[in-house]
């Protein structure tokens, strides 16, 4: 049971390589900057609206197209990576890992007396491959991904 286990882990393993470093090709550390930069204007924004500070609010309001316009941008490179990664998911489940496991009944088995709602403690390999794409996923989009702090602070 360990080896599809780790077949499995190291396929999400690369999934998420796959999706981190089209998302560093894509949206660019100059996207990243945009985006920190849009969502100070939105934070500014809104604590003005807050306080009614309405010399305030008109001044940010003057700016407010070019916010949009910077949203639409980003937002549109956001939806394709959206789709790639959905692709690259979807190719990955139905054509490599279901005619490699299809058949297993369970790939994984947690410890002990653990289990997971809905899904007990044995794990079939489409749910063993969405946990490892989960764990695996989110340290290395810390470590490939450049944050709108970074770019931002980079940039001066």
């Amino acid at each position: 049971m360990g080896q599809p286990m780790l077949e499995i882990l190291l396929i999400a393993v690369a999934v998420s390589l796959a999706t981190a470093l089209l998302r560093r090709i894509i949206l660019t550390p100059e996207d990243m900057a945009k985006m920190a930069e849009s969502r100070n204007y939105r934070k500014l924004l809104l604590e003005a609206q807050r306080k009614g500070d309405k010399k305030t609010l008109q001044k940010l309001m003057r700016k407010q197209e070019y916010y949009r316009k910077i949203d639409a941008e980003v937002g549109k490179k956001n939806i394709i990576l959206l789709f790639v990664s959905i692709m690259i998911f979807y190719v990955t489940f139905l054509g490599v890992l279901t005619p490699l496991y299809g058949g297993a009944e369970a790939v994984a088995t947690l410890p002990g007396d653990m289990s997971l709602p809905f899904i007990g403690n044995k794990l079939d390999y489409l749910t063993w491959y969405v946990l490892s794409l989960l764990a695996i996923g989110f340290p290395i989009n810390k470590l490939f991904q450049v944050s709108p702090e970074q770019a931002t602070s980079r940039k001066s």
